[in-house]
């Protein structure tokens, strides 16, 4: 019966994930590189800002078939792929995981850290940013894996509190791969009910932040897009 059940579950995990054709894809297993910097680029990933460009901040590195982001400490880290275009991408499916959880990070107690987030931006209407400092910017939804959180449920930063919302869409035991499947239509619907339609994907950015906390070690295996 065990067996069986176990049959069951793989039978239906894999029809979900084949009834979605994959629109887009990056994979970051199997890649032999001593420089992650410039492979993202390579990849689209042209605007690295902030602490991601200090190797001794942001140790980025590959191993164990994923891209690593080990934090050395207190700092704010951003990977932004800036120029897509896909249109009718519903869902998105990351395959990653953590090794060192931020101690305390907690969007539902303020505390807005995190070892590794991915971010979805919308359309191409720029939603004000809140500051004269920070740079506006399209819609988007913040992907991360917390400790602390509520699974799914939509979180308002301290910027882009009209156009931006972060959700942790899991709470994996540390050092476990886990492959995430957000709905991102039904996402973007909760978020901005205004918006009649789900607008085209935009970009894809990748964030470290522990400017509150402390060190964090998080991987990413791939990431890909779904209709």
């Amino acid at each position: 019966m065990k067996l069986l059940g176990m049959l069951l579950l793989f039978t239906a995990s894999y029809n979900m994930f084949s009834d979605s054709k994959v629109l887009y894809s990056i994979d970051f297993s199997d890649v032999n590189t001593s420089d992650p910097r410039g492979w993202l680029k390579d990849k689209g990933f042209t605007k690295i800002e902030s602490a991601a460009k200090d190797q001794n901040k942001l140790a980025l590195s590959f191993s164990d078939n994923s891209l690593v982001f080990d934090t050395k400490g207190q700092i704010f880290a951003f990977m932004l792929n800036p120029s897509m275009h896909i249109n009718n991408a519903k869902k998105i499916r990351i395959t990653w995981g953590v090794n060192t959880f931020p101690v305390g990070a907690s969007y539902e107690n303020g505390i807005r850290n995190e070892a590794l987030m991915v971010y979805v931006y919308f359309g191409d209407k720029d939603r004000d940013s809140g500051s004269f400092f920070i740079p506006n910017c399209p819609y988007f939804l913040g992907l991360y894996l917390g400790q602390n959180d509520t699974v799914g449920k939509l979180y308002t930063g301290r910027h882009f509190t009209d156009g931006g919302r972060f959700v942790c869409v899991g709470k994996p035991q540390t050092g476990v791969t886990v492959v995430t499947e957000y709905n991102l239509a039904d996402g973007f619907k909760s978020a901005f009910p205004a918006e009649k339609s789900l607008p085209f994907i935009a970009g894809l950015a990748l964030e470290v932040e522990t400017s509150s906390t402390g060190p964090a070690k998080a991987f990413l295996k791939k990431i890909e897009l779904l209709n």
